[in-house]
């Protein structure tokens, strides 16, 4: 891995906030591979196996999904032969006036057409409460 696909699976990380937001499923596509596991078992979200199901899953639309996904603090890796990433997550609630945040922990492939997300676990950081905006 060099600096070139840091800067890819930066780029990658960040459009997935766009495609989710978008629910657009060619995005996704260009997030995840045919095969990715999106795990939201830590946030009592399911999991999520398959692009298929992934794009089904962000189609319910808002809510149960929030308006809005922001993603930072991008952190890429190798550990045991696998290219990892860490970021964190904040999504606003705006019928419950609250922010809730967390981790994402990324198992990322190279596939002919660039980077793309093989496994996705997302969990709530703490405090896993839900925090009143402004109070």
């Amino acid at each position: 891995m060099n600096s070139d696909d840091v800067t890819a699976i930066h780029q990658l990380l960040g459009l997935y906030g766009h495609a989710v937001d978008r629910v657009d499923a060619d995005l996704l596509g260009q997030v995840f591979t045919a095969d990715a596991v999106f795990d939201a078992e830590p946030c009592e979200a399911g999991r999520h196996e398959g692009l298929q199901a992934i794009v089904e899953w962000f189609g319910l639309g808002k809510p149960p999904h929030p308006p809005f996904h922001l993603a930072t603090n991008f952190y890429v890796y190798e550990d045991g032969g696998q290219v990892q990433a860490l970021s964190k997550w904040t999504i606003i609630d705006p019928d419950a006036n609250t922010v809730l945040n967390g981790d994402y922990q990324d198992i990322l492939v190279r596939q002919g057409h660039g980077w793309r997300i093989s496994e996705r676990t997302a969990s709530f950081r703490h405090p896993r409460e839900p925090h009143k905006i402004g109070g």
